[in-house]
């Protein structure tokens, strides 16, 4: 008895472990107390271990073939087996015992809300309000069946006889507020949740928190803040408002406060929950990954249920490079909240990085199915379908953004994509065209349409829409920087070299974080013949002005281009002395280790460094991608490359490094792709005789396979 005792005192402490134990010891000590051998059976439930909770009800059905908190814990753990029918077979039988207990006809309407079948469901409910007018778990489930079924009215009407007979009880108006919130009817819904704050006993926190959070789900901060602050002066200290509090700070990205906040709860108890959740999301936002992620995991082990710690959880993991430990928790988080979209259409962005277009299809028509009209759903589905090739496909996706979001320019930017690579390339232009029109400062956009234009050798029309971007208002000096860059390749490609040197010369000077020019104006040099006198410029201007960035990054790339690492280092070396962020430098050097085979991990350090500062350039992602080749990290090199060849597409370099990804990771198919279309950009590129020699060896593969196979 004594051990029973404790574990019930345990069990109203939350404390489930001890509870546990003592419940235990005391089934042990007899085996004929029942209530002890079903409190352990409903907590080996609880957590998960069917076998041993089914065991448990058995052995208590054994001694009282009656009981019926014993056929309702059977019941459950056949659920937990995914065998509803023999649990339904069990809930009758409970019911022929006791037709007038509420809550097994709640069990069994429950049931059948997992078959689908609406019907039965609502006659359980129906049964189960007659039997208990004054609970509100009939009403609630009611409502759900008709939210359902598409009878709001219906819904609506069940949740205020529930209020109505609790006497306006405020944790039932909680749920009409949410039922208000949810078919985002706000005015009714803050009325609904200030009513229960008033109606709550006055030392009841509790509602004005609940108030509090809905203000935040509204973003309205201010409102938000007065209501925790009439919480805190009835309850000064108390830590779930502080908890709460901190929520609205860090929601607000006023991340110090709401650190500040955190920091002084947790010194009075390091182990609460909630507190060390929005910890880990204030760290996640500053993307400081390796104090986030102990925390996600001690969160993950006391809420093992809540999708969204596992959702964040994923993003932290994401943000380490671990994508597969991060696919395991989105894929969690989805299994807890099959409509927590974000987290599907990451899953789904993961899948196609892998080009598993299967898997990545079950996660977007997930979303679709929940929102038809969802933008990021139909882009991932458009850019699936590019991958099978299924064209037709893809260009009704990508339609169907543009028809439900026509001022989103990336969705004309992927259309006007897709044209180029069905060689339509005046259906290209036009969408090109619309993306700048909508948003001068895409430069992808840009960069594709110069591209098409100089391929079409219709170099007048490359100047004149990059003379026309020039003049849009709205220009910062990176998207001129890169304009005039764009203007010097045009002028290579029409020979006109001086003009291309000027160009370059002026990229560099508007802007000198852009990386391209760098390189374009060393090759020039070189095809000059005027290595020296550009040499002897730059050591000039860098007595004139020994931090200058421009001279460093002008020797360096030259001095590449030339094969003399060391000196190529150097200089990238004495750039980062004057900014150690400069992210050309840092994308230079972090290849020019690599190549060399020199400390991998320092590069990988430059590398990331250079993609934290330009997120979006192809050569750095390329740089990224094909250090975290070398490192065997082939599911991130894969991520990285792809999205680097998406912005430069006709790159040999890029494509060969997308296909060697892939062979390293044991996807033979998607290899041959890439490295076959870099040989056609390009039969003499940096690489292309190894390409060709994996070719070979993934042609005699598939050779052994058919004849295996045969």
């Amino acid at each position: 008895k004594a051990c029973y005792k404790l574990g019930e005192v345990y069990l109203k402490l939350n404390q489930g472990r001890d509870a546990f134990e003592f419940f235990s010891r005391a089934a042990t000590i007899n085996p004929d107390n029942l209530e002890a051998q079903l409190k352990t059976g409903q907590i080996l439930l609880l957590a998960k271990k069917t076998g041993e909770a089914k065991k448990k009800a058995e052995l208590i059905l054994q001694k009282a073939p009656e009981d019926i908190p014993a056929l309702i814990l059977l019941s459950a753990a056949q659920v937990q087996e995914k065998d509803i029918d023999t649990a339904l077979k069990t809930l009758k039988r409970a019911a022929s015992i006791e037709p007038e207990n509420a809550k097994i006809h709640l069990s069994m309407g429950q049931l059948y809300m997992l078959k689908k079948d609406f019907s039965n469901a609502r006659k359980q409910y129906e049964t189960a309000k007659k039997l208990s007018p004054t609970s509100p778990a009939p009403y609630q489930n009611l409502s759900l069946v008709y939210r359902i079924q598409g009878k709001p009215d219906q819904a609506e009407s069940e949740l205020k006889q529930m209020v109505r007979v609790s006497g306006n009880d405020y944790r039932n108006l909680y749920v009409l507020a949410r039922f208000y919130e949810n078919r985002k009817k706000w005015d009714q819904a803050e009325k609904i949740y200030i009513q229960a704050a008033n109606s709550a006993p006055s030392e009841d926190v509790t509602p004005l928190i609940t108030l509090g959070n809905y203000y935040t789900r509204r973003k309205a901060y201010d409102k938000a803040m007065a209501v925790m602050q009439k919480a805190v002066s009835i309850k000064k200290d108390d830590p779930n408002i502080l908890v709460a509090i901190a929520r609205i700070y860090l929601i607000s990205n006023q991340l110090d406060k709401a650190g500040d906040i955190l920091d002084k709860v947790l010194k009075k108890d390091k182990q609460h929950v909630e507190a060390n959740f929005l910890k880990a999301r204030m760290y996640l936002l500053k993307k400081d990954f390796d104090k986030a992620l102990p925390l996600f995991e001690l969160t993950a082990r006391e809420r093992p249920q809540s999708a969204m710690v596992h959702y964040f959880k994923g993003l932290c993991l994401l943000g380490q490079g671990q994508n597969r430990r991060a696919r395991e928790d989105l894929l969690k988080a989805v299994e807890l909240d099959p409509g927590l979209k974000d987290a599907r259409l990451i899953l789904a962005d993961l899948f196609l990085q892998e080009r598993n277009t299967e898997l990545s299809g079950q996660q977007i028509n997930a979303v679709l199915e929940q929102d038809p009209t969802n933008i990021r759903a139909l882009m991932l589905l458009g850019n699936a379908k590019t991958l099978e090739k299924n064209m037709d496909a893809a260009e009704a996706a990508y339609k169907k953004v543009i028809a439900g979001a026509p001022g989103y320019a990336p969705g004309y930017f992927r259309l006007g994509f897709l044209y180029n690579l069905m060689k339509r390339e005046n259906r290209a232009l036009e969408n090109l065209t619309k993306v700048l029109e909508l948003d001068p400062t895409q430069m992808d956009a840009l960069a594709l349409a110069v591209q098409i234009y100089i391929k079409e050798r219709k170099y007048d029309h490359a100047c004149r829409i990059c003379k026309k971007l020039k003049e849009k208002a709205g220009l910062n000096s990176a998207h001129l920087a890169t304009i005039e860059y764009l203007e010097g390749k045009i002028c290579l490609a029409k020979k006109e070299l001086e003009k291309a040197r000027q160009h370059f010369e002026k990229s560099i000077a508007t802007n000198a974080n852009i990386l391209a020019p760098y390189v374009a104006l060393a090759r020039l040099y070189v095809k000059q013949n005027n290595i020296q006198g550009a040499v002897s410029q730059y050591e000039a201007l860098l007595k004139k002005d020994p931090h200058s960035l421009v001279g460093y990054m002008g020797l360096g790339t030259i001095y590449d281009e030339q094969g003399d690492t060391q000196k190529a280092e150097a200089n990238y070396r004495k750039a980062l002395e004057v900014k150690p962020n400069f992210a050309p430098a840092a994308n230079n050097l972090a290849w020019s280790l690599m190549k060399r085979g020199g400390n991998i991990d320092e590069a990988l350090g430059f590398a990331q460094i250079a993609k934290e500062q330009m997120p979006g350039n192809p050569s750095v992602m390329d740089t990224l991608g094909w250090i975290y080749y070398h490192k065997g990290s082939y599911l991130n090199a894969i991520a990285e490359l792809q999205d680097s060849l998406e912005r430069n597409p006709d790159n040999a370099v890029i494509n060969y490094h997308l296909g060697m990804a892939y062979f390293k990771n044991s996807q033979p198919d998607a290899a041959k792709e890439f490295l076959e279309k870099a040989l056609k950009i390009d039969q003499a590129f940096e690489g292309s005789e190894k390409a060709r020699r994996v070719l070979r060896k993934i042609g005699a593969s598939s050779e052994n396979r058919t004849v295996t196979g045969g």
